[in-house]
């Protein structure tokens, strides 16, 4: 009796997702993918068109998932509140998930992903925008955005060289000193 495969679209993505967990977004082969799976290189172009389509659609499924985690989390709240759940949540996606962290960090300009590039950026609006850090030209918005991207960035990078419960306490505090900046001075009433 032979042996069927059953391969599927899910088991596809499942698996190099898998791969890029642990190999990096930029070690992930078609062919590595195929003796994951135990298939021909050429069976898994049943499913996507080539190495960047695999990639935009593996982007895709990660930036929902992050999507629907940061909306779960922020739901009900607002103010400062939120953005720390936003800052935390975010930082807790991209650790979760180092090997796809570059994707929603926009780390690798060389990965043809252009629909997970809308996405992001859509994410990223409809996160931002109700948190009111969209860019309305306030330079306290890209304080608040470059110093959670910027703190992560060097997270992952292994720039800091400490125990995780004080890395939690300087990421929070850090966050904290950016959304305090975040507030607008009161404005001056006197003609």
């Amino acid at each position: 009796m032979v042996k069927r495969r059953t391969l599927t679209q899910a088991k596809v993505l499942l698996t190099a997702n898998q791969l890029i967990e642990s190999k990096g977004i930029n070690g992930l082969t078609i062919r590595d993918l195929a003796l994951e799976l135990d298939v021909r290189p050429q069976s898994i172009y049943n499913y996507v068109d080539s190495l960047s389509d695999l990639l935009d659609q593996v982007g895709l499924q990660f930036v929902q998932s992050v999507a629907d985690r940061l909306t779960e989390k922020i739901s009900g709240i607002n103010g400062d509140e939120a953005l720390m759940a936003f800052a935390q949540e975010f930082r807790a996606a991209c650790l979760q998930h180092r090997g796809l962290a570059p994707v929603l960090l926009d780390l690798n300009d060389s990965l043809k992903i252009p629909r997970t590039r809308k996405n992001i950026v859509k994410l990223y609006q409809d996160m931002f925008k109700p948190l009111q850090l969209d860019d309305s030209a306030r330079v306290e918005n890209t304080l608040y955005r470059s110093t959670l991207f910027g703190f992560i960035i060097q997270e992952i990078g292994g720039f800091f060289l400490m125990q995780g419960d004080v890395l939690d306490e300087r990421f929070t505090k850090t966050m904290q000193l950016a959304i305090d900046q975040t507030h607008l001075p009161a404005e001056n009433t006197e003609i």
